[in-house]
């Protein structure tokens, strides 16, 4: 398949009518290229958006991360996890699943020293 190249910079077309999860609005349409690409590797006709936050908002649940807004991501600004999470998670699983099943933000690989040193603090 070939590759997609997607500019930095603003799209300067706007595609109105796009729904995520609750919200819909307009998001900043990236061409007729990128449509295609996705049109093909998905198989149904695609567009490839970007969130524009020049005019649209997407406030968090306010129980969770009040006065915070989101893009297109689940429903928080920061998903979290671990390896060892992962790996807790994938011992009581008949098959494993991959970190990419979560889509986390942030993935962290955890280390605790049992060795003290300056920067570190030994947890029970």
């Amino acid at each position: 398949m070939d590759t997609l190249e997607v500019s930095l910079s603003k799209p300067p077309q706007i595609a109105d009518g796009v729904s995520m999860w609750e919200w819909s609005g307009s998001a900043l349409d990236e061409g007729d290229e990128a449509s295609k690409w996705f049109t093909n590797y998905l198989g149904k006709p695609s567009r490839l958006v970007r969130f524009n936050a020049a005019v649209e908002t997407r406030p968090v649940d306010p129980v969770y991360a009040r006065g915070h807004n989101i893009m297109f991501s689940d429903q928080y600004p920061f998903l979290l996890t671990s390896q060892e999470s992962l790996d807790e998670l994938n011992k009581l699983l008949k098959e494993p699943v991959p970190i990419n099943r979560f889509r986390p933000k942030y993935f962290f690989f955890l280390f605790f020293s049992l060795i003290p040193c300056l920067i570190c603090v030994p947890l029970p």
